[in-house]
């Protein structure tokens, strides 16, 4: 509950890695699982666990100079690096195709030891080269050549007879070594395509000559695009330029226009202010004027003073309005000068540019063709300088071959298989059951660990932020969880009354996130709880949506619906205590699935508190219905219940976002369905104490007799 402070027994740790408490829950799953890997398993371990024989041939390659692996003086270490890709040559040499085709040839009968029924030469040749195994041995002389099959009878023969037709066509030199010819061929082609190279590099060059341009790649951007791109941009900045120009000169050449007079007016007034001949010219007038003004104070207008003074007062002011007259004048030619101006140099830039412009477009396409011709030139180079490099590394590898320092001969054949290396049916079928046993197990597991919806009550901390009010077990016939559950609830109905007696929380509102949950059963229990506890309690079905059968009183008996279009009486509406459900009110008829006239809900409900200490509401789920939304706004307590393994993380995150959304005065959450597996916990070790707990009881009892009294 978000404003009291409960304690909440420990979570049930299930929902992650639990195997015994997954193999418990779904042990028939286990089982089939483990049947049928079995089921399909033994043909297969009978048809493929065929046992699996080996054989091995060991090839000899001598260096002209055997010291050549240890710190010898007369070699240095490239030799043995030659002689290592002369050993590595000849290992990839032995399964050449020719040589296997020559071997089941040689073989004659016993080919069919290999070669199957109806099978190609051409097929068997390639499936006996994908079948030989055959290694240098590092840092050694030797070539190891291994054959493998399910058949034991003539394998030393076919690689043996594979050895002999290799080391007969090693004699002949020509047949691995490169010859005259072939190296003359490449020189060849190294000469052409060496010409080809210098008529491309002179071709390239003059195109770079001709466009003024140091290095083509298809990375880079043309340049003629990028001074295209700028003088385009330049053009469209000088155009706006002129016209902003010739808006403002035909603004101030427009006599009527209500602009032309502003400017004017501004320009005069900054340009009298600024110019220094009139500053001067007003100040040495106006020191005048204020000495004038100071004679004639105090003498009659007829005084003779007086007269020459004002005369020459209309002098001085006349003289500062033509000079002021003067320099307007100016300033308004001035200022018409200084647009035309713009105007013309705005022209002619713009002119300028369109004329660039054009001479860039007649040369950008010329441009653009030769760039892309150099950009291929390039690209062709490139690839021509790598063919040459291959054909270098060819030669160089074929004239290596030919001085290869070194000669072949068998060190040892190879012996009849007699003991398989591996495979056996046996071993298949113990395969196959730890398969299933393994697939048996793992799934179990592996679907609980998939399993994303909230089973304990420390994933709701995880989720909400803090721990919820209770955690209820799922109902069951065993005596001791029964026994623990009806604890968990008499828990929770004491903390409910203490929040009555305490605050005066006297309507407390059911609802949960999801169907499922237990919301009326757990009503009714509260119910039963509280009227043991001698509190007077009623629950009220508020679920239109899905109205349950155990609020059904005798006959005809109203509702709340009925209640709210009606002005019955509470207690006709309200059904007695009997076969272990308390008092109640049902839903009533319901023609939709929604409760309706909200104000007259709330009186009626402020009349049945009236008539009991404590009202639970019985509502359908948050998800599902608005009408829980406002329920949770008029009651004092709102219980959310948490139906475990049904409710997922976003289901209950979007429940509590509504509920914080109506913000109610009280909230709690509760997580119902708890199940209980053995070695599955904190509740699990509590049915034991209980069980426990009723062993040591009974002993006492039996002890103690006359302390026994019915419960």
């Amino acid at each position: 509950m978000a404003d009291t402070s409960t304690e909440t027994a420990p979570s049930l740790p299930t929902g992650a890695f639990m195997p015994l408490v997954s193999l418990r829950k779904r042990w028939r799953l286990a089982l089939i699982i483990l049947a049928a890997v079995v089921v399909l398993g033994i043909p297969v371990a009978w048809l493929k666990g065929k046992a699996t024989y080996s054989v091995t041939a060991t090839l000899y390659v001598a260096p002209h100079f055997v010291g050549i692996l240890k710190d010898s003086k007369e070699l240095d270490f490239s030799s043995y690096q030659q002689f290592r890709q002369f050993v590595e040559h000849q290992a990839l040499t032995v399964n050449r195709y020719d040589i296997l085709v020559e071997a089941l040839r040689r073989l004659g009968d016993r080919r069919h030891v290999w070669q199957k029924p109806k099978e190609t030469e051409r097929r068997a040749a390639e499936r006996l080269q994908a079948a030989l195994k055959i290694v240098a041995v590092e840092n050694s002389y030797l070539i190891t050549v291994t054959l493998e099959s399910t058949d034991q009878d003539g394998l030393n023969d076919i690689v043996n007879m594979v050895l002999d037709t290799f080391l007969e066509k090693n004699r002949n030199a020509d047949s691995f070594f490169a010859s005259d010819q072939r190296v003359t061929t490449l020189r060849e082609r190294r000469k052409s395509i060496t010409d080809l190279i210098a008529d491309k590099v002179a071709r390239r060059n003059k195109i770079a000559e001709q466009l003024g341009v140091t290095s083509f790649s298809t990375q880079a951007t043309n340049p003629y695009d990028e001074l295209l791109l700028e003088s385009q941009n330049a053009l469209a900045k000088a155009q706006r330029d002129r016209i902003a120009s010739e808006s403002a000169l035909f603004v101030l050449e427009d006599n009527n226009s209500k602009l032309r007079r502003e400017a004017v007016d501004a320009a005069i007034h900054d340009t009298v202010q600024a110019d220094p001949g009139l500053t001067s010219l007003k100040g040495s007038l106006y020191k005048r004027r204020s000495e004038l003004l100071q004679q004639i104070s105090g003498l009659e207008d007829r005084h003779p003073l007086a007269i020459q003074s004002r005369e020459e007062l209309k002098e001085i002011d006349g003289e500062l309005d033509r000079m002021t007259a003067e320099v307007s004048a100016d300033a308004i030619n001035n200022l018409l000068e200084r647009h035309r101006s713009n105007v013309r140099r705005d022209r002619q830039i713009e002119a300028e540019l369109q004329r660039q412009l054009g001479a860039l477009r007649q040369q950008s396409s010329v441009f653009a063709a030769l760039f892309n011709e150099a950009v291929n030139l390039s690209d062709e180079l490139e690839r021509s300088r790598k063919t040459i490099e291959d054909i270098d590394n060819r030669i160089e590898f074929f004239d290596m071959e030919s001085h290869a320092p070194g000669f072949l001969r068998v060190e040892s054949y190879a012996l009849p298989a007699e003991l398989p290396i591996k495979g056996g049916r046996k071993k298949m079928l113990i395969m196959v059951l730890i398969a299933g046993l393994g697939l048996g197990a793992g799934v179990p597991i592996m679907l609980d660990m998939l399993d994303k919806s909230i089973k304990t009550p420390n994933q709701i901390i995880k989720i909400i932020g803090h721990p919820p009010l209770a955690g209820l077990l799922e109902r069951t016939d065993d005596l001791s969880v029964r026994r623990v559950r009806a604890d968990q609830l008499r828990r929770l109905a004491i903390t409910l009354d203490r929040e009555r007696l305490t605050h005066d929380n006297r309507v407390i509102l059911v609802t949960s996130v999801k169907p499922g949950a237990g919301v009326t059963g757990l009503a009714f229990e509260l119910g039963n709880e509280l009227a043991e506890m001698g509190v007077r309690a009623v629950v009220v079905e508020t679920n239109p949506f899905k109205p349950d059968v155990r609020y059904a009183g005798e006959g005809d008996q109203p509702g709340l619906l009925d209640l709210l279009v009606d002005t019955l009486d509470i207690g006709a509406a309200v059904a007695p205590a009997s076969a272990g459900f308390p008092e109640r009110m049902s839903v009533g008829f319901a023609l939709n699935p929604h409760l309706f006239a909200y104000s007259r809900l709330r009186e009626r409900l402020d009349e049945i508190k009236k008539r009991y200490d404590v009202v639970l509401l019985d509502a359908p789920p948050i998800l599902l219905s608005g009408d829980t939304e406002y329920l949770a706004g008029i009651s004092d307590i709102s219980l959310v219940l948490i139906g475990a393994r049904q409710v997922l993380p976003g289901e209950l995150r979007r429940a509590a976002g509504i509920m914080q959304k109506v913000n109610p005065p009280v909230i709690g959450f509760i997580v119902t369905r708890l199940q209980i597996y053995q070695g599955g916990g904190y509740y699990a070790k509590q049915v034991e104490e209980y069980e426990a707990a009723e062993v040591q009881s009974r002993e006492i009892l039996k002890t103690h007799p006359l302390r026994h009294h019915p419960s």
